[in-house]
């Protein structure tokens, strides 16, 4: 199972500290238990389950895939309940399979920029802890508005439920 910890860790691209961090434990505790010094408790087994939406059985035995599938009942229910677009459902969707991580840095972006819109200034752009996201999609984001556009441009007329 410490093997599985550690894939599980890295796959969320997570520091040990970070890690131990959001189920309650130390940062020692999960360098122990990886490297197969320390056994893992139920309820740090459960915190991770619930944590990350990893399924039980392939954290305990290596069964099935590593994480839960998205319910996309539950999905489907917000759509009715709040008679969503095709394009809004798309939009949860790529949010909710974000890594948290990034889920967070997108969040507090939006935030930033309500604030700015509410006091009628631009934006401010914080930046963004690379090491938080691997560095990669710091990398790959356009830089200035002009890049936005020039590597995509505005599309007239989409059509999403097509897309």
């Amino acid at each position: 199972m410490n093997e599985r910890i550690r894939k599980l860790r890295k796959t969320l691209d997570l520091t040990q500290t970070i890690f131990a961090e959001r189920i309650g434990l130390k940062q020692n505790s999960i360098a122990l238990i990886e490297s197969g010094k320390r056994n893992i408790s139920d309820q740090a087994i459960l915190s991770i389950c619930r944590e990350f939406n990893v399924n039980e059985e392939w954290l305990r035995f290596g069964i099935g895939e590593m994480f839960k599938p998205i319910s996309h009942n539950a999905i489907d229910a917000l759509v009715q309940q709040n008679s969503l677009t095709d394009s809004d459902r798309i939009l949860i969707e790529k949010f909710i399979f974000l890594k948290p991580e990034l889920r967070k840095i997108f969040a507090d972006y939006i935030l930033d920029t309500a604030k700015a819109l509410q006091a009628q200034q631009p934006p401010t752009i914080k930046p963004v802890d690379q090491t938080a996201i691997g560095g990669e999609l710091h990398e790959k984001c356009p830089k200035t508005a002009e890049e936005l556009e020039r590597r995509y441009p505005p599309l007239d007329n989409i059509d999403l439920k097509d897309a």
